[in-house]
């Protein structure tokens, strides 16, 4: 399910490798709850239409003077193993808000099923706390699941409200169509563009005398030294993977060299011109489909790829045997086995074509709701906002201060060695809520070499023009789509997600002749290819007529 108006794609600040949760559900925090009501009606769609009970507290802490119990549907990426109950954050955070949260973990490859059963239901947590799409022109406005926000912002949530001020740009993409704030926003400011890099073992350019690819065909010749030769030193000259990837990095990478910047999402971008074109039917396209059937025909790439997962891709880079790879950072990203042997790689050009990769914007996604069902809006508002202040945010992150983070000389909050990893045993990490805009971020953090790094990485690359002009981003952060344009949408990107990626698989197996290229467009056209650019070229016309 795609959000409508602003279908942001949560950009979690990456302040470490957090290793993860399990899909199970849970209670965190203590196990007692109270019945003090707060006076606001359960499915009131007005969340300051009643005054809180007396029990309620609108400053200081704790929150509640008696026990209250929220329960929250919350995201977990499928790789994390969090220790969901009885998780040390929110015994913390309870014992200062007097607010016990029932946490309901819905792993990521669950979630748009779960999410649906649960509104199919009727029954409703208070608080969805979700790092995947929020559709709150549909719950929000339609069916007015999700409460309007913007009375008890202003009265409760001092910390977000002030954030937000340092620069309402960000938010703007929150507002739905009835001109109401639906969602939470969530952001990290780091400046960074773009998601996994391109990397190669300058220690087997070295050993083989090899100067860095700057073209396409450059990088192919490399990959077949790699492969012929015994790159790696260990006397073994077949062991040797000139190009470790999984399926989805690497027809991106691929398509990149050929100036196509395929997000593998959408499977639209915008030209330079504010056109929107469907990138499979691209000249270009076919040129990376037969360019990335010749190298796995040679065994330059991973003959694996169609199915191997990231965990084993690493292994197999930790274990030395790869020369060029997809990477979201070389620091703190679990291949330090061999990190000092890889420097970044600007993509490189196939011949006649200007590389260009996907990029992010910078812009807050949608984080957080409140539904209907909520008996404590006010109380839930207050709840959300103590964890935004800079204390409680670092917790949330990294876990105790002192064990994992701490302030130093300057009073910037700064990790300790190792503070990122071991973050995982007590505090949710990037599942969750955290809105660090530039002003504030860079005030109050010290930030890590990692973090570092991957900023100096984005400004190579910004230099080197690989960036789109027009990110796909509009479509999921700026741009208003309405109830009826998402679900013409949805519909045809199913067909179309399914047609493109078969389409992949097979070339990369049996190569592109003439007859399977004319095949493949044709499918794609009685798939409404055409009306789906349509759609999206009227969505962003709209956008920018107004922006």
């Amino acid at each position: 399910m795609k959000k409508t108006i602003s279908g942001l794609a949560a950009l979690a600040i990456i302040l470490g490798s957090l290793a993860g949760c399990s899909g199970s559900s849970g209670s965190s925090g203590s196990s007692g709850s109270g019945a003090a009501p707060s006076g606001s009606d359960a499915g009131s769609s007005s969340a300051s239409a009643t005054e809180p009970s007396s029990n309620f507290n609108k400053e200081g802490m704790p929150i509640v003077n008696e026990k209250v119990e929220l329960s929250v549907f919350q995201y977990c990426r499928d790789a994390d193993e969090i220790p969901w109950d009885n998780l040390w954050y929110y015994q913390n955070l309870e014992e200062q808000t007097n607010v016990h949260v029932k946490l309901d973990v819905v792993i990521d490859s669950d979630w748009d099923t779960k999410l649906n059963l649960m509104f199919a239901s009727g029954e409703y947590n208070d608080i969805i706390m979700s790092k995947k799409t929020v559709d709150y022109e549909e719950h929000g406005v339609n069916q007015g699941i999700y409460i309007p926000l913007d009375d008890l912002i202003d009265q409760y949530m001092p910390t977000y409200k002030e954030r937000v001020a340092q620069d309402p740009s960000l938010v703007r993409g929150l507002i739905a169509s009835d001109g109401k704030t639906y969602t939470l926003g969530g952001i990290g400011a780091a400046n960074i563009h773009c998601g996994n890099m391109d990397f190669i073992n300058r220690t087997w350019l070295n050993n083989l005398n090899l100067e860095k690819p700057k073209t396409l065909d450059e990088l192919t010749e490399v990959l077949r030294a790699f492969k012929a030769q015994d790159a790696n030193g260990n006397g073994d000259p077949n062991d040797e993977i000139p190009f470790e990837t999984t399926f989805d990095d690497f027809y991106k990478m691929s398509l990149s060299f050929f100036g196509i910047p395929e997000n593998g999402n959408l499977w639209v971008s915008i030209d330079d011109d504010a056109k929107v074109r469907l990138n499979a039917n691209m000249d270009a396209y076919r040129k990376a489909l037969e360019w990335m059937h010749m190298i796995y025909s040679e065994g330059l790439v991973e003959q694996e790829v169609l199915t191997i997962d990231g965990n084993a891709s690493s292994d197999k880079i930790k274990s030395g045997l790869a020369g060029f790879m997809p990477r979201w950072r070389l620091l703190n990203h679990s291949i330090d086995e061999v990190k000092d042997d890889f420097e970044l790689l600007i993509p490189v050009n196939a011949e006649g074509y200007q590389a260009k990769i996907p990029t992010t914007m910078e812009v807050a996604s949608p984080v957080v709701t409140i539904t209907n069902q909520c008996k404590y809006p006010e109380i839930a508002a207050r709840w959300l906002d103590k964890q935004l202040e800079t204390q409680t945010a670092f917790e949330m992150y990294y876990g105790p201060e002192n064990v994992t983070w701490f302030y130093n000389e300057n009073g910037k909050v700064e990790l300790k060695d190792g503070g990122d990893r071991e973050s995982v045993k007590y505090c949710p990490g990037v599942n969750t809520q955290f809105y660090g805009n530039a002003e504030w971020y860079f005030s109050v953090f010290e930030v890590p070499d990692f973090r570092l790094e991957k900023a100096a990485y984005d400004d190579q690359y910004e230099e080197a023009g690989v960036f789109e002009k027009y990110s796909y981003e509009y479509f999921t952060k700026l741009v208003t789509i309405s109830t009826e344009e998402n679900s013409q949408l949805n519909l045809i990107k199913t067909d179309l997600t399914s047609l493109i990626k078969e389409n992949i698989s097979n070339a990369i197996l049996n190569g592109v002749t003439d007859a399977s290229w004319e095949t493949f467009q044709n499918n794609l056209k009685n798939a409404q290819s055409e009306k789906y650019v349509e759609l999206y070229q009227t969505i962003l016309d709209r956008y920018l007529a107004n922006a």
